[in-house]
């Protein structure tokens, strides 16, 4: 019996590849990185951090909730974004969906992986209860 727990909410859609949208085990619940990409796995808002950002955190809402879970409960984020032009965007919708917690964060530089996507997090939560 293995002491981790994967899930993928059915609201995202389909993962692209083979991986979980998140995990939970020892009291946390890992997400996996999360892009800016609707439902039938088309780019929101191509090129635009401020709006792929808020749309990322509201996949990063959807799979926290589904183990009772909000952003109040995140601990820590990895970002990357694909070019420093797009970190005051970013930062702006970070702080609209974090006005008051703020989660321990890394911000990279990085490639990702489909055209248009501009920004991507992952991140550790807390489980509420454990």
């Amino acid at each position: 019996m293995s002491n981790v727990e994967t899930y993928n909410p059915s609201t995202l859609g389909p993962a692209l590849f083979p991986y979980s949208q998140a995990a939970v085990a020892a009291g946390l619940i890992f997400i996996a990185g999360q892009v800016a990409l609707d439902e039938a796995n088309n780019v929101v808002a191509p090129g635009d951090a401020y709006e792929q950002t808020k749309y990322t955190l509201g996949r990063i809402t959807k799979i926290l909730a589904e183990k009772g879970a909000t952003l109040e409960d995140v601990v820590q984020t990895t970002v990357f974004v694909t070019d420093l032009a797009h970190l005051s965007e970013y930062n702006r919708a970070w702080s609209e969906l974090f006005p008051n917690h703020k989660p321990t964060r890394a911000t990279l530089v990085a490639g990702l992986l489909i055209d248009g996507l501009v920004v991507e997090v992952t991140g550790i939560a807390a489980l509420p209860g454990a």
